[in-house]
Order: C-alpha cells, then structure tokens, then sequence
C-alpha cells in the first residue's frame, strides 16, 4: 500500500489451532467500522465458582453428583467455539466432593453428523489436563445408538448408548445464533448425540427458523422432547466475548433458564445491518475451524448491498471441513437432489403426493423476496472473498464456485481499491466474531444506541 498512513484493527483467528491476534490495516482516508459486542468483563475465578454453586432451579452439581457410579458429561464438538477448559476444573472438583474421581467421568462429545475430532484440537478444548484424566467418547451419528421411542412430533429418537448408560448426564454448551433453531444451546445440545436417522428428521421434517432468531419454533420444541427423554435436565451455558473468554454462566435447569440466556444474545451481541457500506468484513472466528462451519457467520455477507465488496476471514485449519447434510464444496446440482432425497426419506407417501400437486398447480409462481429470505438479506452472493491468514496446520480449500481465496492481506485490499476506485471515502463495516453476533432489521432502526469503532 505504499507509503500510505493505516490505520488498524486487531481481530483474532485460528480457533482451537493456532488461536492468534492479526491486524487489518486500512488507509487513514477510508471510513472503519467495528461493531464489537457490547459483552461484559471476563469471569474471574471466583465468578465462576459462585454460579457454579447458584444453579436455577436444581441442587448444585455436588450435591446431584451424590451416590452416582456412572456419569458423563456431553460438550458441544470443535465447530462450537464453547471454552470448556475454563470450567471443566471446577466441575471436576464438584464431582469430586461428591466421591467421584475424574477417571471416572467419562466426556461425551457430541458431534452430531460433523464426524471424527481432531484429537489435539480437542484437548485444546477441553483443557489438556482434563483430556488426560478423563475417558473422552466421540459420538459418532451411524453407529453405537440405541431407539428409545418417538417424539410427539414423530421424530424416531436414536440416542448415543454411553449417554443411555448413564445414571447423571450433565452438558456443556454455548448459545450462539442457529439458521435452524433461532438460537443454539439448551435442548440442542442433545442433537449432538443423536443418530442420523434422528438428526435427519429433525432438519428435514421442521422448517427451523431461517435465520430469523426465532426460537418458538417446532425445531426447538421437538429438540426440547428428546432432551427430556434422555435425561440431559443440567445444561452449562456458556457465552464468550469476541477474544474467546467466558463473559457468563448460567447453569441448572435449563428448560427454565434457556429464554433468559438468548435475552443475554439477543441484547449483548446485537448490531446493526451493514445498510449502504462499501465494504462488508465478517469474521469468522470463533467458529473458523473450517470454511463450512465459518458460514454460521455469513449473515452481514447475506445482508451486504449487491455492489458492495464481501470479505470473509477465516484460519480454517481443517480445510473444507465436514457436515453430513449442509457440506460446503461440490456439485450444487448433486447438494439439491442429495437435499431433496433427505426431505422425501422423512415425509409420508399422502405428504409427497400433495407437495407433487402443489407444485403442479403453482407451477410459475415464484415466492416473494419475504418469503424466500429473513428481513435485509440479499438475493444471492455473486463474489466472496475469503482471507485466509495461514498457519502451518491448514488444510487445502478446493476450488469453489464465486469463493476466492487469499492469503496476503495486502491483495484485499488492493481489490477493494480496484472495486471502489471512483470513491474517495470508502466505507468498510467489520463484524470482529460474526457467527456470535446477532444481526435484525431492527438494529438498523436504532437498537444498538453505540457502535464501539
């Protein structure tokens, strides 16, 4: 950029890897942006431990934890950002006092159809010292479940056998932004245990609530059935602040704490749309572990005017990385009959024969912008741009259709000078932990009172 006077901002990136600070410069003349989340100071130890010992609405874990023999613990997988290591020490000396030693608790991760877990990552995750002295169970979605029954919703609840061997199952997750549930966390958790037969019904048999942040959705409430059936009644919520540290938690009965903790979300991690910027940068640490779990950040992109220059950052040490049916990559011809076969394998034969002639008749009808898409979201991405700060541990991302991949910071923003070149004031707006952040056409209107730049 020449001789240029920059100015910078500091975002982090490499989740569970390489987790690191990098800078963004851009020149003095161009209009920055960040909206930080409006998060509260880290926990400190002493925190912790008094939430810990508060629980809503359920005796403290000591005290549950008494005359167990076989208890696990189900953590959310290394698509979650969840800090699991700040608090596994304290639950370990709860069990503790309880009579159970850390060799006998086993840590269930529940992986949902994401497939087998880096092992160092994981330790990462968990805590290291944890990992060496507690059993560590990947679920794995096609084998090791056992059927339990239906929901009310017809949901055939397959459930990981280590979990149903258990006399106290307890969780660990985050609540973040979810396409499908509104918000993540609670009762979700439990999805990550479940067998594909179960996970496929779920994503295929519910709308879900498309990105809109609803969480009264059949979604949610037949998630809230299994959790009940299997047991899983202690839930560790967990919210980070854009650096990854534990800004709160809420532990207990989390039927009954779960509204409050996505009020936390919904007022915490707010901002506004990215309305006319020039330039929209999404981050998409803390969930950068892969370019298909960074895309649980995408929505400032999706919101981003159609002339305007779309960044995504992302370390993406596991490549491409995996999902049993959202993967990213490939024929998009072969992921919409692949969606297709899901949704039919799920759906009554009276059900098939009525969506046929539904489409027959509306043949030529095409939805509205508002039925098709949640508020201020754009029609499709034309261009992204994917910066791709490298590490040692990366794994190659494969050509993709609209994707460009950069690793030199400077080539960005030499594309944003050549895009923009008319303007002299160029306006770039930057979500610094996108896949946290809550985006609404709301926001736009005035709820967030101050953008921290």
């Amino acid at each position: 950029m020449g001789n240029k006077v920059m100015q910078e901002v500091e975002i982090r990136t490499g989740v569970w890897y390489k987790d690191r600070l990098i800078k963004l410069t851009f020149p003095n003349s161009w209009e920055v942006t960040t909206y930080w989340p409006d998060t509260p100071p880290p926990l400190t130890d002493e925190d912790i431990l008094e939430r810990i010992n508060i629980p809503v609405g359920q005796p403290p874990l000591k005290e549950l934890a008494k005359g167990k023999k076989n208890p696990i613990i189900v953590i959310d997988d290394l698509a979650r950002p969840t800090p699991v290591f700040r608090i596994m020490p304290f639950l370990l000396k709860e069990f503790n006092l309880a009579g159970i030693h850390s060799k006998d608790i086993r840590i269930l991760v529940a992986t949902g159809t994401h497939g087998d877990q880096d092992q160092r990552a994981l330790a990462n995750k968990i805590g290291k010292e944890t990992a060496e002295s507690c059993q560590i169970i990947t679920h794995h979605d096609k084998r090791n479940t056992r059927f339990i029954g239906n929901t009310s919703f017809g949901t055939p609840v397959y459930v990981n056998r280590e979990g149903l061997n258990s006399d106290l199952m307890i969780g660990i997750g985050g609540i973040y932004p979810n396409q499908t549930a509104g918000f993540g966390g609670g009762a979700k958790l439990a999805l990550g245990i479940l067998g594909r037969k179960s996970i496929m019904h779920l994503h295929f048999r519910h709308a879900g609530a498309d990105g809109t942040y609803n969480t009264d959705n059949t979604f949610r409430k037949d998630l809230t059935e299994i959790a009940r059936m299997i047991s899983l009644n202690t839930i560790y919520a967990l919210h980070i602040n854009a650096q990854l540290d534990l800004v709160n938690l809420t532990c207990g009965d989390h039927f009954i704490y779960f509204p409050q903790s996505v009020e936390f979300s919904r007022e915490k991690y707010i901002a506004p749309l990215p309305g006319d910027a020039d330039v929209v940068i999404a981050n998409g640490y803390p969930s950068d572990i892969s370019y298909t779990f960074m895309q649980k950040g995408i929505k400032p992109i999706r919101c981003a005017s159609r002339g305007a220059t779309k960044i995504m950052i992302g370390s993406n040490p596991q490549g491409i990385g995996r999902h049993g049916f959202f993967q990213q990559g490939g024929s998009q011809r072969l992921k919409d009959y692949k969606f297709l076969y899901h949704k039919l394998s799920v759906m009554e034969p009276k059900e098939i024969i009525s969506k046929i002639l539904k489409k027959i008749f509306l043949r030529g009808q095409r939805p509205t912008m508002s039925e098709r898409k949640s508020p201020g979201m754009s029609e499709e991405i034309s261009q992204l741009w994917v910066f791709r700060p490298q590490t040692d541990a990366s794994t190659p991302i494969p050509q993709l259709p609209g994707v460009q991949v950069v690793e030199a910071w400077d080539d960005i923003l030499k594309v944003i000078e050549q895009e923009h070149s008319s303007k002299k004031n160029i306006k770039v707006r930057i979500y610094p932990c996108a896949p946290l952040q809550y985006l609404d056409a709301q926001a736009i209107q005035g709820e967030v009172e101050e953008i921290h730049k």
